[in-house]
């Protein structure tokens, strides 16, 4: 009952969003990608359990062995555009998509290539929640979880757009590690050698 009260209060403002793409002709690794609306919505109102579940269809629709497809970028500018308004295990689930898929890359010929895709296009899409990730990086309530994440999303967009790099090396020189998970702290040593050294510029 509380997440179908959630998705009625979000519906009117998430369908705003999704009315910027027309699913029917977006092609996924599952065909096309007319339930994409759907899921994104029963995942801004997730409880762990829907979220999971939910999580692990969008990624085994959007990326494979082959690299991301074409739905890639509507699905990443969605998920960007509702995390605030998603519950906690919702905005896990989609950090964690989004910094998969700011992550992927293609690895099979072109013929293995399901729709136009364009790894410019994707990371600009996920890149769109830039000032979102850095404030959960600063929130010390963000968990673990949320915090391995935007972590990688730092790696991720500050590596192909230097731009980003001064910002995302302050937040996470900010980032608490007292209390987490042991591993944190190493990730976070390792995305700032990765983000200083001048040679990860990709231009």
């Amino acid at each position: 009952m509380f997440a179908q009260s959630l998705c009625k209060g979000f519906r009117v403002s998430i369908d705003d969003h999704l009315a910027d793409f027309d699913w029917s002709r977006i092609q996924t690794y599952v065909g096309y990608a007319e339930m994409v609306p759907n899921a994104v919505r029963e995942l801004a109102a997730s409880d762990v359990k829907e979220a999971a579940r939910l999580g692990v269809w969008i990624e085994r629709i959007l990326l494979s062995v082959a690299g991301p497809c074409e739905g890639c970028a509507p699905v990443a500018t969605v998920l960007v555009a509702v995390l605030p308004r998603m519950t906690p295990p919702g905005r896990s689930v989609a950090l964690d998509l989004l910094s998969q898929i700011s992550a992927a890359e293609i690895t099979g010929p072109a013929h293995e290539q399901i729709g136009a895709v364009d790894l410019e296009e994707i990371r600009q899409a996920v890149a769109s929640g830039f000032q979102y990730y850095v404030g959960m990086l600063r929130e010390t309530a963000s968990s673990d979880a949320d915090l391995y994440s935007c972590i990688g999303l730092m790696d991720i967009l500050a590596f192909h757009d230097r731009s980003l790099a001064a910002e995302a090396i302050a937040a996470l020189k900010a980032v608490r590690t007292a209390g987490r998970a042991t591993g944190l702290a190493v990730l976070i040593d390792n995305t700032l050698d990765d983000l200083a050294d001048p040679s990860s510029d990709s231009a």
